[in-house]
């Protein structure tokens, strides 16, 4: 009796995706946009704030060439009222209203830079400039104006 085998074939699967399998990769491809899109964000922040900070120490500087064009009595005397809008060392006002320089002047001594004294005794004075840009501290820099008739110069020990 031959019986002939018959030989069943299993029944294929069918290849192909499932729907909770799509809705995981898209909800993935969704988290990740959001993410590019947040880092976007932070990054043209990070690039303004860069911006801000470079344009400050620039106008602190213009306080510190326009310290060293005066007598030292004049320096002494230049802390105050807060420049708004913002000056250039030629004293000319910057054309953007929205940046501010405040400086305050300490009479220091040569000898120690931490020392505050009187202002008819001090050697050095020292310039503390706050740059802000609509109210808000974009800088804060600090300079040494010195008193050049009170420094000694010296030819570097030669004697000649």
């Amino acid at each position: 009796m031959n019986r002939a085998i018959e030989h069943r074939r299993p029944r294929s699967r069918r290849t192909g995706f499932t729907l909770a399998e799509i809705i995981v990769c898209c909800v993935l491809l969704a988290l990740g946009f959001v993410g590019i899109l947040a880092a976007y964000g932070n990054d043209t922040v990070a690039s303004q704030r860069s911006e801000d900070v470079t344009y400050a120490g620039f106008l602190a500087d213009e306080i510190r060439t326009m310290a060293q064009q005066m007598t030292f009595a004049n320096v002494l005397a230049l802390g105050g009222a807060p420049y708004s809008p913002a000056i250039l060392s030629t004293g000319v006002a910057q054309d953007v209203s929205t940046w501010s320089q405040t400086v305050v002047v300490t009479p220091v001594t040569a000898a120690d830079l931490n020392t505050q004294v009187a202002p008819a005794s001090a050697t050095v004075a020292r310039l503390t400039v706050t740059v802000k840009k609509s109210a808000r501290t974009a800088i804060v820099q600090t300079y040494y104006i010195f008193k050049m008739d009170a420094v000694p110069f010296t030819d570097g020990g030669t004697g000649h």
